[in-house]
Parts: structure tokens; sequence; C-alpha cells
């Protein structure tokens, strides 16, 4: 497909946007644990034909690991995802901040229930909770569960849905057979202050070259009308 001159002002321009705001989304989420950096395209002229058509993606990469002490917060290190749940709906997560509820569910802030390996809701009683690195749960130093943890062979195929959540076809989840599950810690969102100003520096460049390129084409256009009005007299 052949891009115009128009055209290509307009992808540029557009890119150096996103691009933007990949960035302000990325400086935002700065300290939200287990957040997972959204990437930049940088070669948008090559993979994209119009504006609507600009690349996305995530970066998977690992964060780093922080202790907190509390016995529900819950990280991964290695592969994997936990997964919640929003009434009916599933979602996966890299890890978070659980607490216990009245009934002895694990739920996130956002009122999503942790869920078990066989994709129930983990329930838990009121003893003293550990969790092993395999996913075991232990409760007064007995098992009662395992957590359920996930990974995905193609990571394209999740969708970001903001902040720390993904979503992705049941079918494409498989079980990861030896987690590496980290009880009362969190995992620090994988993002580098400094790439991001760099991203954002290259952005302002980018936004500066469609600009140029747009009044390139007025510029044609100017012309073009000039000349065709001299030649119709």
């Amino acid at each position: 497909m052949n891009v115009g001159l128009l055209e290509l002002g307009e992808i540029i321009l557009a890119a150096s946007e996103r691009r933007l705001e990949t960035v302000s989304r990325n400086v935002a989420n700065i300290t939200t644990p287990g957040y997972k950096a959204d990437v930049a395209f940088q070669d948008v002229l090559l993979e994209a034909t119009s504006a609507a058509s600009l690349p996305h993606s995530t970066n998977f990469t690992q964060g780093g690991l922080r202790a907190t002490g509390s016995p529900f917060d819950l990280a991964l290190s290695g592969p994997g995802f936990l997964q919640v749940r929003d009434d009916e709906r599933v979602y996966y997560v890299r890890g978070g901040q659980f607490a216990r509820t009245a009934d002895g569910r694990l739920a996130n802030p956002q009122g999503m229930m942790l869920q078990a390996a066989g994709g129930e809701d983990l329930l838990l009683g009121d003893g003293n909770i550990e969790f092993l690195g395999d996913g075991t749960v232990l409760e007064d130093a007995l098992p009662v569960a395992r957590l359920g943890v996930f990974d995905i062979e193609d990571e394209d195929s999740l969708q970001a849905l903001g902040g720390t959540l993904f979503q992705a076809p049941d079918a494409a989840m498989r079980e990861v057979e030896t987690p590496l599950v980290r009880q009362g810690m969190l995992e620090s969102a994988n993002v580098d202050l400094s790439q991001e100003m760099v991203e954002m520096m290259a952005a302002m460049r980018q936004a500066e070259i469609g600009a140029r390129i747009v009044q390139a084409y007025d510029g044609l256009v100017g012309q073009s009308i000039t000349t065709f009005g001299r030649t119709s007299r």
C-alpha cells in the first residue's frame, strides 16, 4: 500500500503522540507493584501503513523483588501469572497485595479473588498461612491447597488491560509445573526511568519531523494552486 506525503506525516505524528502516551503511562506506574512497561514502537514506518495500524506491545521482563513482610503479599520469580476472578471473568497478574476476607478468600485491592490451581477461589481458614515456592499452601504447617500459576507460550496473545491486569484465551494458558512463588514480597515495576526519558526526547524529535513533512505538503499544495491559477488565466 502506497503512503502519500500527508499520510506519512500523519503516521509520524500519531506515532510520536502514542509514544509520549506510553512514556507517561510507564512513568506514572513506576511504583505500581507488578506493572509491566508498555513498549514504544521504534520502526513505525516499516510496520504501519496508517495511523490506525501502529503496533503496540508489552515488556514482560522480570522486575526486581522487594520484601514487605506481609504474609499475603505475593510475587513470582521467573515466568508465570497468578489467576484472579472478578465475578465471572478471569484475569492474570504477576502478583499483588492480597487480604483475607471474612469468608476466607484472598482479595486484591480491586476486590478480585485469588484462584487455586483447580480454577476455584482459594479458601483459607484462620490459621497461620504459608506459601511454599512451588505454590503449595500450608495452614498451620498442613497442606490445604495449591496456588494456581499459569503461563502462556505466546505473550503477544496477552491483552493488557491497564495497570497490572492481563487477559488471555483460557485455552492459551497452561499451568506452570515448577513455579517460584515468593511470599511476603512484591515485584517492582520493570520501568527504566532513564530509558523512558530517552523515549520522550525521541518522541519529541519524531513529532518535529512529522510536523515538517505536513508543512512541506501544505507548501507543495499552495504552490500547485498558485501555478494552476496562473496557467488558467
